[in-house]
């Protein structure tokens, strides 16, 4: 079980990065969650993909691992990387 804080740290983490990506991507954000496939959201692209990192790297005020960020296969996986960045996970 994940220490106590750190769910609810991911929750919205992964938030952000659902946010972020529905905003630029201008997708409907009620058909994104955390278990959605980057590669089913229309528009997804590596621009596309490097602007969202930018975006959550403005948002977060730390930079992201870009190596974990390229590998991301999920929405989940890059709220992962937004709450490493933001010291809540690990």
């Amino acid at each position: 079980m994940p220490p106590e804080g750190t769910a609810s740290a991911l929750d919205s983490a992964e938030r952000t990065a659902v946010e972020t990506i529905a905003r630029l991507l201008d997708a409907d954000e009620d058909l994104l969650g955390p278990d959605t496939p980057l590669a089913a959201i229309e528009g997804w692209d590596s621009v596309n993909a490097l602007r969202v990192l930018v975006a959550l790297e403005r948002e977060t005020g730390a930079p992201l691992d870009y190596e974990r960020f390229a590998a991301a296969r999920t929405a989940g996986d890059i709220g992962a990387l937004v709450a490493a960045a933001e010291g809540q996970a690990p």
